[in-house]
This record gives structure tokens, sequence and C-alpha cells, in this order.
């Protein structure tokens, strides 16, 4: 009887397959996935926005709207009317020049007027000068004045030059005005002028009041002479 090989299957029935080391009896267990603890973990944002900040600013954005309502109504109401200001009267006396040099006195007066109807205003650092062509002949400063609602008020300006040089060119065209009968000078005031409603006090402004090309009859046979023409509304800026 030969040996080495297993017996014939004597049923008929077809022979399991072999038994391997690494054979299992079912599918291996799925194999577990990594466990990954911070996403269990609570979530803090990187930056967190203190809770009452919104509603903080909604607040201030809400007050600020306020308040520039109120000023603009206010100002709608109140909205305060540049003055009026007119040159009355401008006389010149001891009008000489010589060498280029010149010397001569000027009065001046004019009458200042508020429109305003709910608006006082007080004027300070009140400063007027005389000039002609350009060229600044004195400057003096006058003292500071308050005006009521609806008022007017009356102002006065001495200004004074004595031996000033002037230069050959403005000294030749007053020559040729005078040939003529009048010179024209140019009179400006300038301060701060600051608009009171009440206890309200506006942002102070700086006004300025210009009285151009005004004519004084001054010949050559006289040294003094007057404002032609009538009054005269000058120009302000404020």
């Amino acid at each position: 009887m030969a040996t080495g090989y297993p017996p014939p299957n004597q049923t008929g029935n077809p022979d399991p397959p072999p038994k391997t080391a690494c054979s299992y009896p079912s599918a291996p267990p799925p194999s577990q996935p990594y466990a990954d603890n911070s996403y269990y973990q609570d979530e803090t944002p990187f930056y967190s926005r203190p809770a009452f900040l919104r509603p903080f600013l909604i607040t201030l954005a809400v007050v600020t709207i306020i308040i520039c309502s109120i000023v603009l109504i206010l100002w709608l109401i109140v909205r305060p009317r540049p003055p009026v200001f007119y040159l009355t009267a401008l006389s010149v006396s001891n009008f000489s020049m010589s060498k280029s040099q010149l010397t001569a006195n000027w009065n001046a007066r004019l009458q200042a007027y508020n429109l305003n109807k709910k608006m006082s205003v007080y004027y300070y650092n009140v400063v007027s000068a005389i000039s002609y062509n350009s060229v600044t002949l004195s400057v003096t400063q006058m003292p500071p004045f308050f005006q009521v609602i609806r008022s007017q008020k009356k102002l006065t300006a001495k200004l004074t030059v004595v031996g000033s040089y002037i230069g050959e060119k403005a000294m030749n065209v007053i020559k040729r005005e005078r040939s003529r009968g009048s010179v024209r000078f140019d009179l400006r005031l300038e301060a701060f002028a600051s608009f009171k409603y009440g206890s309200w006090r506006m942002k102070v402004k700086r006004a300025k009041i210009l009285c151009d090309n005004v004519a004084v009859s001054l010949s050559w046979y006289s040294d003094s002479g007057n404002l032609m023409g009538g009054a005269k509304k000058c120009r302000v800026h404020i």
C-alpha cells in the first residue's frame, strides 16, 4: 500500500479546500479610526467682541444724529444774516506829497446795521486801514462794539500818516487824479464777529468790511476834501 497521499473520498462530494495558517473564520473587524479629541472640545473663536459693544455703538450713533439734527434745526431757525455797513463820510486834511512821501489825516464815519431778529453781534479786535492803489497808507485800532438785534451803530475811525514812503508810481497816479479834482481811496475794516442767540454762542467768524474806490474831492489848490456822491455801501465778507 502506497503512502504519502490521503485516502480517496468515498462519499462522492468534493473535498473542502485545504486550511491555511492565515485563514479566518470570518472577515476581520474594521480598524478603529484615529480618535480626534479636538472635535469634542469647545470651539473658542480667536477674537470675541464684547456683548455691550454693538449696543453702545448704536446708541452713540443715535445720539450723534439727534444732536446734529437739533443743531441744524436751530441754525435754520436763527441762521445769522450778515451785517450791513455804509460809509457815510470820509474826509481828508493836511494832504501833502514830497519826494514820494505822503502826509495826511483821514476821518471816516460808518453805519453798521444788525439785521438779525434773534441774534446779537459782538465785534472785537477791530482794525481799520486806508489804502491807495493796493498800497496801505495808515492802520489804526478801533474799540470793540456790540449790537443787539435789529440795531444800528455809528462808528468813527481816524487815520494818520506822516512822511510815509509810498513809491514814485503811486505818487504819480495821485498827481494825475488830483489834476482831475478827486482822489479815490480804499477803506477796510477787519474784526472778529461773535454771533449770540440767547445764551448760545455760535462759532466766532472773521469779518472783512471793504469800502473800495471811494472818491474824495481833492485838487491841487486844496489840501483837504470830503466824500463825493453820498454814502457808499461796503462789501461784507463773513
